[in-house]
């Protein structure tokens, strides 16, 4: 992320127009399966945040499908967790549009059955290459709902409003009305998978566990070090508190090093020492979580945990999934440029430490 002044990452989605186009081409002209075969197969090949966006409409399809088998395609990072969601049988990866140095582990050899329904709602060239091969009744994709979401973000930017939420556009496109659902709903864990984590030993406390992640994917959603700094030092007075670091990469890891460097207390630091599902584990078990926008951020409101989210530039289409939650936001819908190219002043800026520290204290800290 340093030194980039132009955030091309996202320019990746325009790449699924024409697959979706092609998938579509192709499914039209197919010979169609005439025998039902009581199997499914949903395809997400995305990003972190983007998939925990969607798992619960994923469950919510499988609660209303009881007795089809489904099975998943997903990016080589999120089997693991996809894995973990009930009902699940098979879960197969593509590497994802953006293809993240994390996106290893791809089988060429995987042997798919065949399928009454193949929904695409996210889909990558490798996914495309995939499913053209394999058999299917119909095959039924995004395009549509995302031609009109994209038609609605451009509306909502015009007139300055909060966008409908990814989430919301999950469970439409895969037939459902949107609801909540709590972690014991979505996710299956075994007695000695839960203790497992809970015996690691920077969770071993009667502290209040505070999970912190201070990473971005763009400069632009980043909250400065020094605030972050001033924000620990203020919430450690409210006594009995852990403040423990999550993240990956060597970004996250120097942040850490800087801002414990500058702290008079002990903090702990899970960064680059843990796996996707043992992050989902961890934020389960912590009792509150701060962090900016972000696939940890989104995972926090899957895993349960109390979150007060600090958002860069608009439009915002993952924001937190309960009302108990905190997203703190000056963008006001607006900050497109700012999403695509660095600005020296951006609205993450305007964010002050005052203000995460009393939706902290007074929204979540009383509860």
């Amino acid at each position: 992320m340093k030194g980039r002044k132009v955030n091309t990452g996202y320019l990746n989605l325009y790449q699924e127009i024409p697959l979706f186009c092609a998938l579509a081409l192709r499914s039209f002209f197919r010979a169609k399966l005439r025998e039902k075969t009581g199997r499914v197969l949903i395809v997400n090949t995305c990003l972190i945040g983007e998939f925990a966006a969607s798992i619960p409409a994923i469950r919510d399809y499988l609660q209303r499908h009881e007795g089809v088998v489904i099975d998943l395609m997903v990016s080589p990072p999120l089997k693991p967790l996809a894995e973990k969601i009930r009902g699940v049988r098979r879960v197969y990866v593509a590497t994802s549009l953006y293809r993240r140095e994390n996106e290893t582990g791809v089988d060429a050899d995987q042997q798919f059955d065949s399928y009454d329904t193949i929904f695409v709602m996210r889909i990558s060239r490798d996914a495309f290459l995939l499913i053209r091969n394999i058999a299917a009744g119909k095959i039924r994709t995004g395009l549509r709902e995302y031609s009109g979401y994209a038609l609605h973000l451009w509306g909502s930017l015009l007139t300055r409003t909060r966008p409908k939420q990814w989430r919301a556009l999950n469970f439409e496109m895969l037939g459902g009305e949107l609801k909540e659902s709590s972690f014991d709903e979505i996710f299956e864990f075994s007695e000695s998978e839960l203790s497992e984590i809970a015996q690691r030993a920077e969770l071993q406390t009667t502290q209040k566990k505070i999970i912190i992640h201070t990473g971005a994917g763009w400069i632009m959603k980043k909250w400065k070090n020094e605030k972050w700094i001033e924000l620990l030092q203020r919430l450690h007075q409210l006594n009995d508190v852990r403040f423990i670091f999550v993240g990956g990469g060597e970004e996250d890891a120097a942040d850490y090093t800087h801002i414990s460097s500058k702290l008079a207390f002990q903090t702990y630091s899970l960064i680059n020492n843990i796996g996707l599902l043992e992050l989902l584990l961890v934020l389960h078990q912590g009792d509150y979580f701060i962090g900016t926008d972000s696939g940890p951020r989104n995972m926090a409101h899957l895993a349960g945990t109390p979150t007060v989210a600090i958002f860069g530039p608009g439009p915002h289409f993952y924001m937190p999934w309960r009302t108990t939650d905190v997203a703190i936001d000056k963008s006001r819908g607006r900050g497109l440029y700012q999403m695509f190219f660095y600005k020296k002043h951006g609205f993450i800026d305007d964010i002050s430490v005052d203000e995460v520290y009393e939706a902290f204290k007074n929204t979540l800290w009383k509860s």
